[in-house]
């Protein structure tokens, strides 16, 4: 592996909206850590019978 910076994909609700699209990639350094980083969940609806 040449260079350290890693690979992040998508955007944040803080960033401009060039950035938003989950194609977005941006680096930054192993050890860099933010409030806005992480992931997100997605549930689809559904129902339960009682």
């Amino acid at each position: 592996m040449i260079g350290s910076n890693r690979v992040k994909r998508g955007g944040s609700w803080n960033n401009k909206p060039r950035n938003l699209r989950c194609a977005n990639r941006n680096r930054n350094n192993p050890d860099n850590r933010n409030n806005n980083l992480g992931f997100r969940l997605l549930s689809t609806g559904y129902s339960v019978d009682f």
